[in-house]
Formats: structure tokens, sequence, C-alpha cells
């Protein structure tokens, strides 16, 4: 899961009210992340551990004592004073009965914890923040490791609109029991370094999910189904000047299962179709032909390198038809979406996301998950949001998110691919009764992104393809 500053408040408020004292909880946070350090070093390493005064400190002194418990050389150093939380005090005063808290920082150390400021920097103590950052960021120069709980230290946890870089950088961040926001934002992921959630027990409340399972639900077939089983898609796409975008979207859409696919374009991509993609229903690019086949589809996808001055009529006669829609590309133009039961989906990436919204890009990327919930939730849509994560904003303020796709997909061909992916998985709803239509996109979603790092292994992310990415979606797996 994912948790904001207050979801975070929450799920410690549950802890208290359900008879786990926060002692408790922060012990098990300090031992598990001690544990993991003891994996990585030796007892040899000089490690020190700089303790806020709140929480996050109290989670410092707990790994201490544990570390020293197993013969590690361990000093604790609290550089803004004593602990201020009854909690995190009741486990100072067990770490200075091991003789651990110093008043100084000598030497130097191969090993730095951070688990001074939990969701932020204590701006009222700024000159004294600065001087602690810069005696770390020496100790980082003659490379000294640096693990942060929770967050680094100086980075907020739900956004970015304040942030100004003044932070301390991490190796690795042991998050407790949930991801942050600022985990996956382009200002702040950086200093996090590499991710290692530590499961504390606690239910999950959040309403983003980090999405890392298995895509076998996708790949089971039903051995007695036939093509019907699976659904017809109608995409509509393409022009004379971008005849190839609807061929990639139409090729997706074949690799992730579809069963039967109407493509109506122009006759110049046409061509490449009856080439590329020989399963594929041709239709011509008007309104009389679109009509004549809404009442064999079971979902429809429009946008992708449409230029046409009737793609309008053509959004607004797909919108009155009971199936599912997705809006890509050129069919991101409405303003008010009107009710209805079947979903609609918006597929955008972030520059068209700013004029979706009247946003600046820059706001956008300081608040992803604010905008993109904003977005779905006042217009009742589902939002795929392609930045450098993908997120799927669901209508009820949830969603999900999809981390550690190629940068290689940083290449036009890339969201064609992804409309047709999500645009074939909708038109299966009536295979895949067990999910939620939400939960069917975020997980077409990762397959996509997995195939393309899967695509990797044979061409360098410069190089990479959307045509590279497709072929892959075939060669996957129950991983």
């Amino acid at each position: 899961m994912i948790y904001d500053a207050q979801e975070a408040r929450k799920i410690d408020e549950w802890a208290k009210t359900s008879g786990l004292p926060l002692e408790v909880l922060m012990e098990r946070a300090g031992s598990e992340v001690a544990k993991r350090i003891k994996d990585r070093h030796s007892v040899n390493d000089r490690i020190i551990i700089l303790c806020g005064t709140g929480n996050n400190g109290g989670d410092g002194y707990v790994i201490g004592r544990e570390l020293v418990r197993d013969g590690f050389d361990v000093t604790l150093h609290a550089p803004f004073g004593d602990a201020k939380s009854e909690t995190a005090r009741l486990h100072q005063r067990y770490a200075e009965a091991f003789g651990l808290v110093s008043e100084t920082m000598c030497g130097q150390y191969d090993v730095i914890v951070d688990a001074l400021f939990g969701t932020g920097v204590d701006i009222s103590r700024l000159d004294a923040v600065v001087e602690v950052f810069d005696w770390v960021k020496e100790q980082q120069r003659q490379r000294a490791k640096l693990y942060a709980v929770d967050v680094p230290s100086g980075v907020p946890s739900d956004h970015t609109v304040d942030f100004k870089g003044q932070a301390l950088q991490a190796d690795m961040t042991f998050l407790l029991h949930a991801y942050k926001r600022t985990a996956f934002l382009i200002k702040t992921a950086p200093f996090f370094g590499e991710l290692e959630k530590i499961d504390l027990g606690l239910p999950a409340l959040g309403e983003w999910e980090v999405l890392s399972e298995s895509i076998s639900p996708l790949l089971a077939r039903d051995p007695y189904g036939h093509k019907g089983t699976y659904g017809t898609a109608l995409l509509i796409g393409g022009s004379e000047t971008m005849p190839g975008s609807i061929q990639l979207a139409a090729r997706a859409a074949l690799r992730t299962g579809i069963g039967k696919l109407q493509v109506s374009t122009v006759s110049t991509a046409q061509v490449g179709l009856m080439i590329n993609a020989p399963e594929a229903m041709l239709l011509n690019q008007t309104t009389e032909t679109i009509t004549g086949v809404l009442q064999q589809v079971s979902v429809a996808g429009i946008g992708p390198g449409v230029t046409s001055e009737s793609i309008s009529d053509w959004i607004a006669l797909l919108l009155e038809q009971d199936i599912p829609v997705v809006l890509d590309a050129g069919a991101l133009i409405l303003q008010e979406y009107p009710e209805r039961k079947a979903a609609i989906v918006v597929t955008p990436h972030i520059g068209e996301f700013a004029r979706m919204t009247g946003r600046t890009i820059p706001e956008i990327q300081d608040d992803l998950f604010g905008q993109a919930s904003e977005y779905a939730s006042l217009h009742q849509v589902i939002v795929v949001l392609k930045a450098h994560i993908i997120l799927v904003a669901t209508p009820d303020g949830g969603g999900y998110v999809v981390n550690g796709a190629s940068s290689g997909l940083a290449k036009g061909g890339s969201g064609d691919t992804l409309f047709g992916v999500v645009t074939s998985l909708l038109g299966q709803t009536d295979h895949y009764k067990h999910l939620s239509v939400e939960r069917l996109i975020a997980l077409g979603v990762f397959w996509y992104a997995k195939a393309s790092k899967q695509a990797e292994r044979h061409v360098h992310p410069s190089s990479l393809l959307a045509t590279d990415v497709i072929d892959e979606l075939g060669r996957i797996h129950d991983q």
C-alpha cells in the first residue's frame, strides 16, 4: 500500500485502539530494520544512528540497541535533543541504559542510519539541520552508506509542491508498513535510493496500492472457450499522416487476448494492418461503418492518430452505447463526461493531462496522486496517467501504481501500445468476472510494464521500440 501522512496517522491510531501499544510497534519496526542492516554489514563496520525528537528517532534508538546486542559498533546521536514523544522517550531511556547515546559525532563511519525526520525538516531548527546534513554528506563522500528509516530526512511524504531539494540522499530507504507517495514522485524518488518495504503486520488501510503481483489471472484460458468468449473490440484511430499508431494498438490488443478485433481506420493504415495484423477485421473510418458494428462489440477505444473533424461525433456515438469506452490521444477532448454504467477510461500522458486539467506539468508532477485522484473522482472516470510511473486512478479516490517499466518507453508508439492493451482487456470482462474493472486495467498496465522490462534482455532501452514490447507481451508466462 501507499500511505499519505494522514493515513499513516490513522494506522497508528488503529494500532493504539486495537490494543497494540505504539512502543511495541516501534520495537517491531526498529528490530526489523536492524535485521536488514545486519544482513548487509559486518561487526567491523562503524555505525552511527542519528535520532530525531519524534517517533522516527524512537525507531533509531531501537535499531541501535538491537545492533549492539549482536556485537556491532554503534553510536547513537540526537543532534536536536531528547525525544519529545512519550513512546520515543521510552526507547531513548532503554538505549541510554546500554550506554549508546553520544553527544558528539566523531571520526569516520561506514554506515549512517537516518532516523531524524519522518515527514520533513523542522524548519524552526533549519541552521542546525543544515549543519547535520552537511556532516552526513561529507561522510557519504568518504563512502559511508546511508540508510533512511521510512523517509529520507528533508523529503515530504505526500507531495513536492514546496520541496527545494534540501534533503539527505539515501542509498536505501526502509519503508515501514507502506510506501510513501513521494517515493514515486520525480523530484523526490532519487532521494529514497533502493526501496525495501517492511511489513509490520498491520492492516492495509491505504487507498493506493503498488502493483507487483503475478499476471497469471490474465493468462488463464478457458479450455472450452471460443473467440466469442474473449470479446470483440473496436479500435478507431490512425490518419494519413499517422498510420502506424493504430497498427501498434491493434497488435497489442491481439497479443493480450481479445477474441475478435475490428479496426476503423484510413486506407493508408489498412494496408499496413493487412500485413502486420492480418487477424484484424478492417473498416473504413466513417460514421456509417462505425455505427454498423457497435451492436457487435464489447468495448470501443478511440484516439491514436485520429485527425478527423468527426472525432467528437464518434466519441458521442460510442458513449451512447452500454460498453466500456477508452479515450486516448486525439479523443481526450471532453470537458464533461456522461453518467453511465459502463466504464470510461482516459489514458493521457502527462502533457495531455496538463491540457485536460488546466494545470502545468510541474504542478501535476508535484502532486501526481492528488491530481489523478481529483480528476477521476470529479468526472467519475478511470485515469491511466502515463508519467515516469503509471497511475491507475479510480473514481472512488484510490488507485494503483505500476513502477519499474523500462526507461525505453519514453518514445513514440508506447502510449498506442498501452491503449491497445487496456482496450483489449476491457473487452474481455465477461471472461474476467472475478476481477474488478479497475484491477483488470491495472493488471494490464503491469503486464505492459513487465513486457517492456523483459524486452531489455534483448534490446538496450535506448533502442527499445513499441514493437519490441508488443512481441514480449506474447512471451510472458506465469512468473
